[in-house]
């Protein structure tokens, strides 16, 4: 859920900030630059609003928030009382976010699936580290590019996903089910339409991915996890059963 989500950003930003707090209790007003620690926020969409509180919640200096519709930055800042905080800079161009904050430390890029590669890669040739909403990529050659340049750059490359901080996992690492020979995944979450309509490019494989990148992939992340080893073999089945 999303108090996992921002538990989990939280974490991440810590990892990356020793310094920052790692209590995590949340904040509102007129950010407080108790670290220095600069920070911007590319895509300010439904789960944007995690990443902003995590940021408050460890007093990271939010330099700018970034997002192709000027009133959803807007409408995210309100949520906070960081509408008039002019220390804020607003963008509907990522790549003028970063040719305008050299300095820039950490971007957190919660857009629509299907640029999150792109985004990242650009983000870490500016020397920039990188929290990324879950798919990291839409491939797996964007996956390894960008791995590959954060390497090559020297910069920490972390992907949202919250489900391995619950006490299942830290259940299989204690040996409390022995050794494990079987597991599986079943996903009964349901999508309306009210969740489709939020934006243009959900439920659209290009930007979307289908169930199995945008909520199917917490599970899958989880069994690999906690089964160890690589995939084998993949088999699917798709059915259209009532719309």
């Amino acid at each position: 859920g999303r108090r996992g989500s921002t538990s989990f950003i939280c974490r991440l930003f810590s990892m990356l900030h020793p310094a920052a707090n790692k209590e995590c209790f949340p904040e509102t007003g007129k950010q407080k630059r108790g670290f220095s620690m600069k920070y911007a926020l590319i895509g300010c969409g439904r789960i944007a609003v995690n990443h902003i509180k995590a940021a408050l919640n460890n007093k990271l200096n939010i330099v700018a928030v970034c997002d192709v519709l000027p009133e959803k930055m807007e409408e995210l800042l309100a949520k906070y009382d960081l509408q008039s905080d002019d220390s804020i800079a607003r963008y509907t161009d990522y790549k003028k976010l970063l040719e305008e904050h050299p300095d820039l430390q950490l971007a957190s890029i919660a857009t629509e699936s299907g640029i999150h590669a792109k985004i990242a890669l650009a983000c870490i040739d500016a020397g920039v580290n990188v929290i990324i909403e879950k798919p990291m990529a839409m491939s797996m050659a964007d996956a390894d590019a960008i791995v590959e340049a954060a390497q090559a750059h020297h910069v920490k490359v972390c992907a949202c996903h919250q489900n391995r901080l619950q006490e299942l996992r830290h259940a299989v690492e204690g040996d409390r089910f022995g050794k494990l020979s079987h597991g599986s995944i079943h996903v009964r979450w349901n999508r309306d339409r009210n969740y489709y309509e939020q934006a243009p490019w959900r439920g659209t494989w290009a930007q979307d991915g289908g169930c199995l990148m945008n909520q199917c992939i917490h599970g899958i992340d989880l069994l690999r996890w906690m089964m160890g080893d690589e995939v084998d073999e993949v088999y699917g089945v798709t059915r259209q059963q009532f719309h």
